[in-house]
């Protein structure tokens, strides 16, 4: 689905070194997390991937093109969702139309979807737990049910890759909790590689399957969860000790 080879980036005028040495391949129905302390350059790297930054060297293979296509067609088999993206809805539109706009990719639905494309927006919101409530106004919503609305509007599109920037930051527990358990139904089944970025351990549920670390916009580690989420591990990335619990699948940050 998308290879990296030696990725870095570089800003000559600030003599400043944003990525180096990355390197990894997400594969098709992929389940990632993408983690690493604020600063350790996680929004940097999903821009490239995304193509809206070109690295100063290496090598961005996507979907089995090495840049020769389109990258606007690209785009269009990626899914984002980012926080700061429930801000810029009308809180009059109505939640389903919220949904039904991912394939259309416009804030605000000025194309006339089809009976089909409603169907669809109504299973998802099924599957999510928001059924019934299609014609909800979507500024009436809770910031967690905003967050799955993106989600499903995402979703519609049909990407082959889905990319969740933070999807959970400012949401209270019981919000954080409803979120990720929304991921399991939505994706159970589907092949559809999905890149869930965050630093808190306590978000990474046994949905996912791989971790990806940075550390000052460097690889820390890359494989299984289980085998990257130990003390060590997390200790020497955030520069401090912790010690890591588990408990029916989960785990736990405890500072030392």
């Amino acid at each position: 689905m998308i290879r990296l080879e030696d990725i870095s980036l570089f800003y000559p005028d600030s003599g400043r070194t944003i990525l180096h040495g990355i390197s990894w391949d997400i594969e098709s129905g992929g389940r990632w997390v993408l983690f690493g302390p604020n600063g350790s350059g996680k929004t940097k790297l999903l821009e490239i991937i995304t193509g809206y930054l070109y690295p100063s060297g290496g090598s961005v293979r996507r979907f089995g093109s090495d840049g020769g296509a389109d990258i606007r067609d690209v785009r269009k088999r990626i899914g984002y969702l980012s926080t700061p993206l429930k801000d810029r809805f009308y809180r009059h539109e109505r939640l389903i139309d919220v949904v039904v706009s991912g394939p259309y990719a416009t804030v605000g639905l000025y194309d006339e979807p089809g009976p089909a494309d409603y169907e669809r927006a109504r299973g998802l919101l099924e599957s999510a737990g928001l059924g019934g409530r299609s014609g909800q106004p979507f500024g009436t919503l809770s910031d967690g049910e905003k967050q799955k609305a993106l989600m499903l509007r995402a979703v519609m599109a049909g990407p082959d890759l889905l990319i969740l920037d933070e999807p959970c930051m400012g949401l209270d527990l019981p919000s954080r909790e409803d979120f990720l358990s929304s991921l399991e139904s939505l994706f159970g089944g589907k092949e559809m590689s999905v890149i869930y970025v965050t630093h808190y351990v306590e978000e990474i549920t046994p949905f996912f399957k791989n971790i990806f670390m940075l550390k000052n916009g460097g690889a820390w580690f890359c494989g299984g969860i289980e085998d990257g989420l130990t003390d060590g591990v997390i200790s020497g990335l955030f520069g401090r000790e912790i010690s890591i619990a588990t408990k029916d699948g989960r785990f736990y940050a405890i500072p030392g």
